[in-house]
């Protein structure tokens, strides 16, 4: 399969912890933003929060993710293998406690 990246900005705190292996999953919102770029047949966040989703999710075939840690040219980047993308709720410890009883989508990574 043809290696397919998937950049993500995330801030220092979380960049920190995907680099020394305390973090191995990642969160987006379930937003058009996000459901354009991580699906291929959902088109507005009620199709992809609804129990019944879109008849099945289907996502887009990503193989990697490119954290970067800011915008500028030599900003800090670490890539990692993508073991899936799916919809559930974010982990204690891995993202702001307020996003605890939340849906986002989940990216899982190595």
């Amino acid at each position: 399969m043809k290696k397919k990246v998937l950049t993500l900005t995330v801030s220092k705190q979380w960049f920190d912890m995907i680099a020394d292996g305390r973090k191995d999953e990642e969160y987006r919102e379930i937003k058009p933003y996000w459901i354009k770029r991580l699906t291929t047949n959902c088109e507005v966040a009620y199709d992809v929060a609804a129990e019944t989703y879109c008849g099945e999710v289907l996502y887009r075939p990503y193989t990697h993710v490119l954290f970067i840690n800011g915008y500028r040219k030599n900003s800090p980047r670490i890539e990692k293998e993508i073991e899936s993308i799916t919809i559930g709720k974010p982990e204690k410890g891995l993202c702001p406690d307020k996003w605890l009883d939340t849906e986002f989508f989940i990216i899982k990574f190595k």
